[in-house]
């Protein structure tokens, strides 16, 4: 009677414990996946957030290859297909506009900058609104 009390015993513990192991599961953010167009633009927030660094520490200013992901934004698969308006488009090529200003001005970057991500904003206001408190925190406060 013992033996058989402690089989049972172990065999509903080993049990919780798979039950437990099972209910362990991967957060999802887009069940249906992410499209090209969303991966870009996180990509993008993760360079937006390295070129800020380095204007602050005036290291350096917007590169190249950051104005040419902007430039990919035309040609990226969005989630949602109707996103790709001619008002899209316009407030892309403002933020290529407002890049390569950036690129070219020595005296005040911190400015430049701000525009960017105002620029940014602007776009995500019409179009995805979710993510403009994340994208706000790229804005430098002058000193």
């Amino acid at each position: 009677m013992g033996c058989f009390l402690a089989s049972l015993f172990f065999a509903c513990n080993s049990e919780e414990a798979q039950v437990e192991e099972s209910c362990e599961v991967e957060t999802v953010v887009n069940p249906n996946g992410d499209s090209e167009l969303a991966l870009l633009m996180r990509q993008m927030y993760l360079d937006a957030d390295s070129i800020k660094q380095l204007i602050v520490s005036n290291e350096g200013t917007i590169s190249d290859e950051f104005i040419t992901e902007l430039q990919r934004v035309h040609a990226a698969i969005p989630t949602d297909s109707t996103v790709k308006t001619p008002e899209f488009k316009a407030f892309n090529d403002l933020l290529i506009n407002q890049a390569k200003a950036l690129q070219e001005n020595t005296k005040d970057r911190v400015e430049g900058f701000n525009q960017l991500v105002a620029r940014c904003i602007d776009c995500h206001q019409s179009f995805c609104p979710g993510p403009i408190k994340r994208i706000k925190k790229l804005i430098i406060i002058p000193i």
